[in-house]
């Protein structure tokens, strides 16, 4: 089932001679819609075929749909922004729509079978909302600058204008991937092995073992954690290297967060305690953090987007190749598949990205060995769901939610429900602070007998999970809720049971939801054989962004020329820019602070990791940039004192001298909230500082200060739990009398409906608790409204439904 999206529409023109253009018989063009928005989605009359869609029909569609594209106020727009003279787009579009119409454009490209493919998987994605826009902007562009239309486009328009598009589509070029790497390309012919199969496989177990017997070698991970692990791992001598004599009596380190068999048989080949004869020097290299063991260490280990190109190695593991797919990130992959350089290499990950890798390598003429690797312990899906009574949680059990303010209040009720303290893992928590939380977890000891976490549980993190529960089935994307995909769904689920975490003769992990209607949709989409990734993400280097800014007009901005990669490049149809979304407002700042920068510090700026749409951040990065722009230098003591974001990290630390738990309880998580977004402004200035040292040359505060908001931010996490485990023991509605000892009497605001009494040497509170809101135990907690996974259906037949308002979605039926 669809989400149900509200619908708005766009009226067309009032000569009554357009109207008509839009009344075919037989169609769904008709003169009272010209174009219709659902949500954010351009929606084309016509543009709905009944039943698939074959080769053959692209032509057809593409007439249909043509002309009122090519009258949408925003593609007007767009194409002015690009530099086509107004008066020369009416009829520049007039001869492309009529091209289409007599169905000659795709024959005069030449667009063979595979981009035809692609045009059909990009109309049938429901998740790519312009994916017609783009499609036919591209297909504008192209057909302009081949030389077939020169002679019959230039009786209507300029030559000058035709030139000039031409140039930017040249410019924009991205047909062939592969050749932007010419050194990888020069070398000799690689051999490239993918190790896939489920999470908790063992598959990066062969790669590691020969990475660590490599003279020249690198690991590059998603995820800081992974690296640093990798990085002491490896220094230690706790990974054997391939060919040397395997050890049965040694103890095997199961505490590993990499997806790898400790063992093979009897023998031990990742030690709990390092073997001296296997170390190896290894160095760090990350974004924000770089360790230099020995400057002739011949291994590495970094993050992806760290991975050079540059050198020559003989072996290279690159560890979740499925994330190329990424909209976000997958450059970095794309890259690395590309442009390692390297006798061997090792690509680790999901088995539905196989297909992809294949075509990619077609292009590169590299060797490639495919081993496919079965789930060390098994995975299975409860009879029955937790029926949203959260009593029945379980110690080792880990709920997932999507959303931050959803983990803390379940934290809040799971707590006070049982009295067990939960751990937490989200997105927007410090990679050091989910390794702490999942440490607590992990300890029997500890207290922390479950966790509560966001899809972050799915990669880099050691976890004991027996069970795992989805809150929900859905996610936010930013525009709507969304069924979480097949592969989120199992990389999740294949959390539950880690091999070796719960003894050798363990049943394995079980997966369950929380409510009863979700139970079905789990269960189909573990069912469900992996779908084959479709495209690989590129991003845009300086020298692509340099010759596209160079053909666009002299006063276009860096926006503009992302809007290019992503509406005129001709793409090859395994590859897909990365979303430009978020550098598209990363370059609004800059541009609206210091549009006068170079090319390649605002290009600096816009890659650095921050995430702009956090106001706190953004403001912070503003001030940075501002800083930069007017001094060349940031002074990071000045850029925190002039933010807002120091001022709660310098009140808990005050807390934490004081061991002040009680001020934490009458306070929300607001700033829990503020510290988070200071170690995300330090991210992005270490960041920079490793790539601008001179600007940028307060590294060493930058870290003490770090530091000291993850203290803090643990500590505040640790006396949260505290807090709701105290309620559940508190009876409701009791007035709780509290005896301070001080040495002399302070005056103290008041919070809430607080008395107190004040005597000399002593202070008395008398604190009316709060009505607990517990679950009752005899109904459990009404569900929240979702959908069920849509199943794959015709393209055309999804029905959407227009009266109901956009963020409303249908309730599952049991």
């Amino acid at each position: 089932m669809q989400p149900v999206q509200a619908r708005r529409t766009v009226r067309p023109p009032r000569n009554p001679q357009r109207n008509a253009e839009f009344s075919e018989p037989g169609g769904l063009m008709t003169r009272d819609r010209v174009a219709t928005v659902v949500g954010k989605q351009l929606v084309i009359p016509g543009s709905q075929l009944k039943g698939s869609m074959s080769p053959d029909d692209v032509a057809k569609y593409l007439a249909r749909c043509g002309k009122p594209w090519s009258k949408l106020p925003h593609v007007l727009q767009r194409f002015k922004r690009f530099g086509i003279p107004p008066n020369v787009l009416k009829p520049a579009l007039s001869a492309f729509t009529t091209a289409l119409k007599q169905e000659t454009v795709l024959s005069t490209i030449d667009m063979d079978d595979a981009r035809l493919q692609r045009f059909i998987y990009d109309m049938e994605d429901s998740s790519n909302s312009d994916a017609l826009d783009i499609w036919f902007s591209r297909l504008f562009y192209e057909w302009v600058a081949h030389p077939q239309t020169f002679s019959s486009l230039s009786k209507v328009i300029p030559v000058s204008t035709i030139t000039s598009m031409a140039e930017l589509f040249r410019s924009a070029d991205m047909s062939d991937p592969s050749s932007t790497y010419p050194i990888s390309r020069a070398t000799p012919r690689r051999k490239v092995i993918m190790h896939v199969g489920p999470t908790n496989s063992g598959k990066t177990h062969n790669a590691l073992r020969a990475l660590a017997a490599a003279r020249v070698g690198c690991y590059a991970g998603p995820l800081r954690l992974l690296a640093h692990e990798i990085f002491e791992r490896l220094n230690k001598g706790q990974i054997a290297p391939l060919g040397v004599d395997l050890d049965a009596d040694a103890e095997p380190d199961t505490e590993s967060t990499v997806d790898m068999d400790p063992t093979e048989g009897e023998k031990v080949v990742m030690r709990k305690e390092g073997n001296p004869a296997w170390a190896r020097a290894c160095n760090l290299v990350t974004g924000e953090e770089q360790k230099v063991v020995d400057v002739q260490a011949g291994l590495v280990s970094c993050t992806v987007e760290m991975i050079s190109t540059m050198v020559r190695h003989d072996v290279v593991v690159v560890d979740e190749i499925q994330l190329l797919s990424d909209p976000d990130r997958g450059g970095a992959w794309t890259t690395a598949v590309l442009g390692v350089n390297a006798r061997e290499l090792h690509l680790c990950g999901e088995e539905a990205a196989v297909p992809l890798v294949e075509a990619m390598l077609r292009d590169t003429g590299d060797e490639l060995v495919v081993n496919r690797y079965e789930r060390l312990t098994p995975l299975k899906v409860a009879e029955t769901s937790l029926e949203g009574d959260l009593s029945k949680v379980k110690k080792g059990d880990c709920i997932v939610s999507f959303s931050r303010s959803g983990i803390f209040a379940l934290k809040k009720q799971v707590e006070q429900a049982s009295g067990r303290k939960c751990a937490v893992a989200y997105g927007r928590l410090p990679p050091e602070i989910r390794s702490e939380q999942a440490s607590l977890f992990n300890d029997p000891n500890s207290g922390y007998d479950i966790l509560i976490g966001s899809d972050a549980i799915g990669m880099g993190l050691n976890l004991k999970i027996k069970r795992i529960i989805f809150e929900a089935v859905t996610k936010y994307d930013g525009r709507r809720e969304r069924p979480l995909s097949i592969p989120q769904f199992k990389q999740i689920a294949g959390r539950a049971g880690r091999y070796g975490l719960h003894g050798f003769d363990d049943e394995g992990g079980i997966c369950t939801t929380l409510y009863e209607p979700d139970l079905p949709v789990l269960d189909d989409a573990l069912a469900v054989p992996p779908v084959p990734l479709r495209k690989a993400y590129i991003t845009g280097n300086i020298n692509l962004h340099s010759d596209i800014l160079q053909a666009l007009p002299s006063d276009a901005s860096l926006s503009t020329g992302m809007l290019v990669c992503k509406y005129v490049s001709k793409m090859h149809p395994s590859y897909e820019f990365e979303d430009v979304t978020t550098k598209i407002i990363a370059t609004d700042y800059i541009d609206n602070i210091a549009s006068d920068l170079t090319l390649e510090d605002r290009v600096l700026l816009v890659q650095a990791p921050v995430p702009w749409r956090d106001g706190a951040v953004a403001r912070f990065m503003s001030a940075l940039i501002k800083m930069y722009h007017e001094k060349l230098r940031v002074d990071l003591r000045e850029l925190v004192k002039s933010s807002e974001l120091l001022a709660d990290l310098e009140g808990v630390q005050k807390m934490m001298a004081k061991d002040d738990k009680a001020r934490v309880r009458s306070h929300k998580t607001d700033a829990l909230t503020m510290m988070e977004s200071l170690h995300k402004g330090l991210i992005a200035y270490l960041w920079l500082s490793f790539r601008n040292p001179i600007s940028f040359s307060d590294r060493e505060y930058a870290i003490e200060l770090k530091e000291q908001a993850e203290k803090a931010m643990e500590w505040y996490l640790n006396v949260l739990s505290d807090k709701f485990v105290a309620q559940r023991v508190t009876k409701p509605d009791s007035k709780v009398r509290r005896v301070e000892e001080v040495g002399r009497v302070e005056k103290v605001g008041r919070i809430g409906k607080v008395e107190k009494l004040e005597k000399v040497g002593r202070v008395e509170r008398v604190e009316k608790q709060k009505r607990l809101e517990q679950p009752s135990e005899t109904e459990p907690p009404s569900r929240p409204k979702r959908w069920a996974m849509p199943k794959s259906v015709p393209y055309g037949k999804k029905p959407i439904s227009t009266d109901v308002p956009q963020r409303r979605v249908r309730q599952v039926q049991p």
